[in-house]
């Protein structure tokens, strides 16, 4: 009995033992989830908190022990902006429903709110979405300008959330679409044609930065994605401004 008693043991998962990028489909739970419960970039909230799938909360679980640490660059970016937005869509499962993630907190959600509540374990601690965000992908090595359209923040003015998981592979071409996509629909670009004014998406100025040290200015970042009569009015001087941002919540209708 002691013998099979200890193969039992070697077989099993050590909970915290990390599976690295090339494991057979890490994000197969995520995956699964994606497909079943986004549609057109919005979240089926009611029934993924009714259903609670078991890939959901096996999936949470992975992200809470793996450390992707060692992983190449790319890989590590998808793990963390991964664990961004399953993190989003658990913080909003905790409360649902809500109206909008800004709800949550004192003060309107201006102090502590959802974003800064150290309630979501990854890679072996507890972290809150603002460290996810800022200390962890919008710093080096993770660093890139690119990152701002694979973040979605629970809310219409957001980028979309993809129907499947960021994968290193093809990171890069997945946040390229993500990119043309957002800046080219209503929530990335308005024009004001009596004005001669072309209203960007809110993202652009929040974070000039990133866009300016990629780019050398929020004009040039926006030129690479931009189409048609934006991208005509961008080259002919248009003057910038910001569109105002949904925080509403991105809820499946």
């Amino acid at each position: 009995m002691l013998g099979l008693g200890l193969l039992l043991l070697s077989a099993a998962p050590v909970r915290g033992q990390p599976q690295g990028p090339s494991s057979p489909d890490p994000y197969a739970d995520y995956a699964s989830v994606l497909a079943r419960y986004v549609r057109n970039g919005e979240v089926d909230y009611a029934r993924l908190k009714s259903d609670a799938p078991p890939a959901w909360d096996r999936f949470l679980l992975w992200l809470e022990a793996t450390d992707p640490t060692a992983w190449p660059l790319a890989d590590r970016r998808a793990f963390w902006i991964n664990a961004y937005n399953a993190r989003v869509i658990e913080g909003i499962l905790r409360r649902y429903p809500i109206d909008s993630v800004r709800d949550v907190g004192l003060m309107g959600g201006r102090v502590r709110g959802f974003f800064g509540r150290r309630e979501h374990p990854v890679a072996g601690r507890e972290r809150t979405l603002d460290e996810i965000e800022r200390e962890i992908l919008l710093e080096p090595p993770l660093r890139s300008a690119a990152i701002h359209w694979g973040l979605t923040c629970g809310s219409r003015g957001c980028p979309v959330l993809r129907p499947e998981p960021y994968r290193g592979p093809a990171l890069e071409r997945q946040l390229e679409f993500q990119a043309g996509t957002y800046l080219n629909g209503p929530a990335g670009h308005r024009l004001d044609p009596e004005k001669r004014t072309l209203y960007l998406s809110r993202i652009l100025e929040w974070w000039r930065e990133d866009f300016e040290r990629e780019a050398g200015s929020v004009r040039e970042y926006a030129t690479r994605y931009l189409t048609g009569a934006a991208l005509e009015a961008l080259r002919a001087g248009w003057e910038i401004e910001y569109l105002d941002y949904d925080w509403s919540l991105n809820e499946a209708s």
